[in-house]
């Protein structure tokens, strides 16, 4: 019993293949060695010698430069070094187990090649290659490079087989797949090119009758369209029912799209679908709200991704371009690739969005933002396809077959988390910029809604930070602040005042006074910051995402297709088309008053007519005397003198002025900078709560005069400014330092007018 039960267990791994002349001690049963044969064979992974000298060109340092006939052996390729990656621990330990590097030094910096061709022979059994193929690998080893450690290897290949048996036995492992982590077993990309459907979307750049390109499918590969919901098999082909543009194939028919015209002519392009899910939820969004300008992609993360999201913005007329960042050095190859596709409402930026400076014209437009920062990819279902997609990445191909942590690995994580943190905050701090979609493929949620929701607390509590200083309950976030006057200065320590108090209280220097005082300022301004009310155009909120599926409730499950979205976007929306700008010059009166409007069209009363009078006077009011009193101050002071009644002499050098049109004097350009200088002054001394914010109820001479001296007329502004100058290392305002020109002689002229009197209804009222 125990001698028939041992053929039964024998478990072959997925490379070895079995001699044809092997014969168990106890001959079984042929259907039973059958099956057993042939399931190791079922994840098997063949290449051809071409496929080996083209990856090892790949793998070359520098590499080398590679043209694949077709999709298909492209995903070979990048299929095998995908393996290689894979097992690289376990090749490493074999080949220092036998000293091999110390055999042959030359070959250390090769560990690549090592690495791929020990592969290849552990896969023929450290076996000769076939007759039939080894003049042309010879000769394509020769062109690469391989040649020698081809040699090295196979003058090592007994003691190779024996360090790899060993491994075997020391992990009891009946193939090298079970000494590798879950992560990385070979089920995960073999279920996933088995079972998926192979998508395509369809270029309508190069396609331009839909229908007929059906039909070409139908007949070039014998299949048949389909409409139902259920799963594809051999002979049908359908279109997706949530990305536009879509077309989904069984898995059997990779290979043959990849080799047909439809591929290489670009009408189709092979895509994951997972890869789509973000660009059409964008393009729906952008419908959805109406909005009209360019839009920006902030990482090439997937060529074909950003072609595939070029084309749907073709079919919507108010998108001018899209605009995709940080595409590096690969910036002419991108472009060559968009050229091929005829993509033409696309610009391509090597640099990052975030390093774009503030005055950048191609910004003014941006209405939307589709954030496709780098991530670790550890939700991706299929790495080769992404890999194929983004052009051959093998930098991501080491990402994702990394299989222990390091310094390296945990630094490249921060960096990945802070470039993420980064692109969302400069896509919400653009006042013209309406919504974000933000995107990954990543399993964590340190990158998906913890990131997205520690983003938007920070930026909602920026928004309220400058509101609350803008209406002078608060300083300025982001002024600059020396460790001297940190104390003072800073927001959580700013002591309260009592309306009307000019005095400001000494912070303590006890370190646990400091720390309560700390807590309660932090408390108060929560409370504050609560109890503000923010327009809603400055803050943003997350809605759910919008339906791609008009007849169907939650059809999506995106994480478990390994994809990661969430919508970020105002609470009002602000649309820049010309129906919005209309409606907001008429609500400011910019049109004039429409009360004459009101009463033409309605049937109203009086009462009900002067009322709604009022109602639009009032903001006009408000706005009109905050305007008068600035240009009050800011105006040159021939103006004034231009409204009283009588007749005024002006002096020479106005008259002069007046003659012969010259450009502004040196004394006006003084009056123009001490005004400027003192009103600034002014606002930061409030802002800081150095001086209490006072509002004139009417304004005249006197009170203006007043307003710039503190409650107790014990001492001016530019006091206050000197003493606390006085105290800091750094002046907390510079002074001010009016320019001279030395071409100017001072000359004493005579006025005849030694007294002028201001009337205050005309002077402040501009009548």
């Amino acid at each position: 019993m125990v001698i028939e039960d041992e053929p039964k267990d024998v478990k072959l791994h997925e490379w070895n293949i079995l001699p044809k002349n092997t014969t168990p001690a106890c001959k079984p049963e042929p259907k039973p060695f059958l099956k057993q044969r042939k399931k190791p064979n079922l994840a098997a992974i063949t290449w051809t010698v071409s496929d080996l000298s083209k990856a090892g060109s790949l793998l070359s340092v520098p590499p080398l430069q590679v043209t694949f006939e077709d999709e298909q052996e492209m995903r070979r390729v990048y299929s095998l070094i995908y393996d290689v990656f894979r097992y690289k621990k376990v090749l490493t330990q074999a080949l220092n187990d036998v000293l091999f590097y110390q055999i042959h030094p030359k070959l250390e910096n090769t560990a690549h090649h090592i690495w791929l061709l020990f592969y290849d022979l552990y896969h023929r059994s450290f076996k000769k290659r076939e007759t039939s193929v080894a003049t042309l690998a010879s000769k394509l080893f020769d062109s690469v490079g391989l040649s020698y450690a081809e040699n090295a290897l196979w003058s090592q290949k007994i003691r190779l087989a024996a360090a790899v048996a060993r491994l075997r036995i020391k992990h009891n492992a009946l193939s090298l797949d079970e000494l590798l982590p879950a992560h990385l077993k070979n089920e995960k990309v073999t279920e996933q090119a088995k079972h998926n459907p192979v998508t395509c979307w369809v270029n309508c750049l190069k396609v331009p009758d839909i229908e007929e390109l059906t039909k070409n499918i139908e007949n070039t590969f014998d299949l048949k369209m389909v409409v139902d919901l259920g799963s594809l098999d051999k002979k049908t082909f359908k279109w997706d029912r949530h990305c536009p543009q879509i077309m989904g194939f069984h898995s059997s028919m990779r290979g043959k799209l990849a080799k047909s015209p439809f591929v290489k002519n670009h009408m189709l392009i092979v895509q994951d679908k997972s890869f789509c899910r973000g660009a059409a939820t964008f393009g729906k969004v952008l419908i959805d709200l109406g909005l009209t300008g360019s839009v920006i992609q902030t990482h090439v993360n997937s060529p074909r991704t950003t072609a595939y999201l070029a084309t749907l913005l073709t079919h919507n007329e108010k998108i001018k371009k899209l605009m995709a960042f940080s595409a590096g050095k690969r910036k002419p190859e991108y472009e060559h690739y968009f050229t091929e596709l005829g993509v033409t409402n696309i610009r391509i930026f090597a640099d990052r969005l975030i390093d774009s400076p503030p005055d950048a014209s191609y910004m003014e437009e941006v209405v939307a933002v589709f954030a496709t920062p780098p991530n670790s990819y550890s939700a991706v279902t299929d790495p080769i396809d992404l890999v194929c997609s983004r052009g051959g990445d093998l930098t991501m191909l080491e990402v994702l077959t990394e299989s222990e942590e390091s310094k390296e690995a945990k630094d490249r994580v921060i960096s990945i988390l802070e470039e993420q943190r980064k692109t969302l905050r400069f896509s919400m701090s653009r006042p013209q910029i309406q919504f974000v979609l933000y995107e990954t493929h990543s399993e964590l949620e340190a990158e998906n809604d913890d990131m997205v929701n520690r983003t938007l607390k920070d930026i909602n509590r920026l928004a309220k930070l400058q509101h609350a200083a803008l209406l002078g309950k608060s300083p300025m976030p982001d002024l600059p602040i020396d460790e001297e006057t940190q104390e003072t200065d800073d927001p959580l320590n700013v002591p309260s005042h009592t309306e009307g108090s000019a005095e400001t209280e000494q912070p303590t220097r006890n370190s646990l006074g400091s720390a309560n005082s700390k807590s309660v300022q932090i408390d108060v301004e929560e409370k504050l910051l609560d109890s503000l009310q923010v327009p809603d155009t400055d803050i943003f909120i997350t809605p759910e995402l919008p339906n791609l599926c008009p007849n169907e409730n939650s059809c999506i499950n995106f994480r478990k297709e390994g994809c990661y979205l969430s919508l970020i976007r105002r609470k009002e929306i602000i649309r820049l088309d010309d129906k919005y700008m209309i409606q907001m010059a008429e609500n400011r009166g910019l049109f004039g008053s429409t009360t004459m409007q009101n009463t033409t069209k309605s049937k109203s009363t009086k009462a009900s007519r002067k009322k709604q009078e009022k109602h639009d006077r009032k903001p006009k009011s408000r706005k009109k005397l905050k305007e008068t009193e600035i240009d009050r101050i800011a105006a040159p002071t021939h103006t004034f003198l231009s409204h009283i009644k009588h007749d005024v002499q002006l002096c020479r050098r106005c008259q002069l002025d007046h003659q012969d049109n010259a450009a502004t004097s040196q004394y006006k350009k003084w009056w123009y900078e001490s005004t400027r200088h003192i009103i600034d002054l002014k606002k930061y001394l409030i802002r800081h709560k150095l001086l209490p914010c006072q509002k004139l109820r009417h304004v005249t001479q006197k009170n203006i005069v007043n307003s710039f001296i503190t409650p107790n007329h014990t001492s001016k502004i530019d006091e206050i400014a000197a003493k606390c100058n006085n105290n800091s290392k750094f002046p907390i305002f510079p002074k001010l330092k009016l320019p001279r020109e030395n071409k100017f002689v001072k000359i004493q002229v005579p006025l005849t007018i030694t007294k002028v009197e201001f009337p205050e209804y005309c002077l402040f009222c501009n009548r």
